[in-house]
């Protein structure tokens, strides 16, 4: 039987560990494989250490990570996703870190920003990264559902204090890209990911996965949302859509119990990866 176990982590000298107003890097003494992480909405590469054990557990196998500061957007300009690649070949080429097998990923709005970069950094003739693969945690990555459902809450009379967030997406979406009803080219153009053939075809070839934890039960108590208003349900059609047309690393990942955010139970959260299999992945990409 071959052992599944993750290498013993080094222990000969501790990571060396570089923080700035972009982002804050780990770099171990032997460097595997580049994972960079986005935050959620809000957050910052504090919270994403703080939140999970993503980090810490990939930096003690040999990974280098990259977590960015870059937050707020659940869509990117051409301008921005340059930005951000820019802010990251300029942290890989001064400090000298390997990237020559980098996964990305994000959690919420944060897997959004990477999907994104995953399209740019694909299309790019000479990108400072060698994507080999990238993950999404819990992402609202089809914003025509996200616009949808958003619309759905503001109609509800349940759990008002929390209409804040529905009624800042809508607005948003309305100045940005306008309804879906009468925009869709500007959804196909900007979304990082629709329920459709060509919204995924840039994304055939690459390893990805999505990680969700649809925990009904709890939606329906605290935010009386169905299964059909989850990331989950919009994440699993966009899987369903990637195998359908020939990617066979696309991976749709669900947790049971996992989910904890800022110590409350919350399914949406960085903690529904298992941060071990995730290193085990990244490695397997590496190779």
């Amino acid at each position: 039987m071959i052992s599944c176990q993750l290498p013993a982590p080094s222990k000969s000298r501790s990571p060396r560990e570089i923080h700035t107003a972009d982002y804050d890097l780990i770099i171990p003494t032997g460097q595997n494989a580049l994972l960079i992480l986005f935050p959620c909405f809000p957050c910052d590469a504090a919270d994403t250490r703080a939140e999970s054990r993503i980090a810490d557990t990939a930096a003690a196998n040999g990974i280098v990570v990259l977590m960015m500061n870059f937050n707020r957007h659940i869509l990117m300009s051409d301008a921005e996703q340059q930005e951000v690649i820019g802010t990251i070949a300029g942290a890989v080429k001064e400090h000298g870190v390997d990237a020559s097998n980098t996964v990305i990923g994000g959690f919420s709005s944060g897997g959004n920003v990477s999907v994104l970069l995953a399209k740019a950094l694909l299309r790019s003739p000479e990108p400072p990264v060698k994507l080999k693969g990238v993950f999404a945690v819990d992402s609202p990555l089809d914003l025509v559902h996200l616009y949808e459902c958003s619309k759905r809450d503001l109609a509800k009379t349940s759990f008002p204090e929390y209409k804040g967030e529905a009624r800042y997406l809508v607005a948003f979406l309305d100045s940005t890209l306008g309804s879906p009803n009468d925009s869709m080219v500007n959804y196909e153009r900007s979304a990082p990911l629709l329920n459709t053939a060509a919204s995924v075809a840039p994304l055939k070839d690459l390893p990805i996965r999505f990680y969700t934890e649809p925990d009904t039960a709890w939606w329906r108590t605290n935010r009386d949302d169905s299964y059909e208003e989850l990331n989950a349900f919009a994440l699993k059609r966009i899987h369903d859509t990637l195998v359908a047309v020939g990617n066979v690393r696309a991976e749709y990942i669900t947790t049971e119990g996992r989910g904890v955010q800022h110590g409350d139970r919350h399914p949406h959260a960085w903690s529904i990866v298992d941060e071990r299999a995730l290193v085990r992945w990244i490695n397997s990409l590496s190779k």
